[in-house]
């Protein structure tokens, strides 16, 4: 009976430390708003979306994606712009309004994006944000291997780029890097609640006074 009830007492301790380790572990990354529920993000990856965004309001902006230059097919394009979108709603509670034309002109505001076989400058760069209206992103980027890809190499850097625009930085060198959207050349999609705190302070700034809606309408690609 004694060994019994020392071997159970045992077991509890160990569940008990098991659990304290991984609630230790868990805040580094936005877990509860990354991995919410339904969509896969990356083929061989286990992340996923949230079914509900990962703060509320949600804040929509514009964004014009110029894509004369593209050589990504259409269903593709609007697939990378997709799950795009569900990288910031699902994590930051942040819509992108997306509308695409074929020529240069800027709009007033939002973001302005232009995808790109090879980014003209500087060359050989996966993605470029040179200001709000001046975003760039490789058709097909070369991209390190990630715990939890997203699906679409595309998707990853164009989130990337505007995250940039939402005035975040870099993230690099740390464990956890490789998951990150903000690390550099990766295809990671996570955002750190301090990311998603910065990024949706500016939004608020950009986005559109009715804050009302909370999904995202499907990207409109011509």
């Amino acid at each position: 009976m004694a060994t019994k009830i020392g071997g159970a007492l045992l077991l509890l301790i160990w569940t008990a430390l098991q659990g304290q380790q991984t609630r230790t572990s868990a805040p580094s990354i936005s877990d509860t708003r990354a991995s919410g529920a339904s969509g896969r993000v990356g083929g061989g990856g286990s992340g996923a979306f949230g079914t509900a965004p990962g703060q509320t309001p949600v804040y929509r902006i514009k964004l014009r994606v110029h894509n004369g230059q593209t050589t990504l097919p259409a269903a593709e394009l609007r697939k990378s712009l997709e799950e795009m979108n569900s990288i910031w709603w699902s994590q930051a509670g942040v819509c992108f309004e997306i509308t695409s034309t074929k020529d240069d002109a800027r709009a007033r505001e939002g973001f302005d994006i232009w995808f790109v076989s090879e980014v003209p400058d500087p060359p050989g760069v996966n993605g470029a944000y040179k200001g709000d209206h001046d975003i760039w992103s490789r058709d097909y980027p070369n991209l390190m291997p990630a715990p939890h890809p997203v699906t679409q190499r595309a998707a990853r850097t164009s989130a990337h780029e505007l995250g940039h625009g939402l005035t975040l930085r870099h993230y690099n060198g740390y464990p956890e890097s490789p998951d990150s959207l903000m690390s550099s050349g990766t295809l990671g999609w996570r955002l750190h609640d301090f990311q998603i705190q910065a990024a949706r302070a500016r939004a608020q700034q950009k986005a559109d006074p009715d804050t009302t809606p909370t999904n995202c309408s499907a990207p409109q690609v011509n």
